[in-house]
């Protein structure tokens, strides 16, 4: 895997020079040393708890703390 990445990471930077980096490319090479450490990616990948706190910053609360609870359960329905 990781030699397969390097070689994608360098035919982009050949490709695109000027290619500004992003963190995920940084993070694609330490994912076999994750796999190796900590098994299969289902059993501790974050994503599904990313996206429910991105569902939460985005949910519109008007700073009113009792009627959160309404709130959420609108954006639900």
């Amino acid at each position: 895997y990781t030699r397969c990445m390097k070689a994608y990471l360098e035919c982009i930077r050949g490709i695109f020079p000027h290619h500004s980096w992003r963190p995920n490319h940084h993070a694609t090479l330490h994912i076999c040393e994750f796999l190796l450490r900590y098994g299969p990616m289902h059993g501790w990948w974050m994503f599904p708890f990313e996206r429910i706190i991105g569902a939460l910053q985005k949910m519109n609360t008007n700073y009113k703390i009792g009627e959160q609870a309404c709130t959420q359960k609108q954006r639900i329905i």
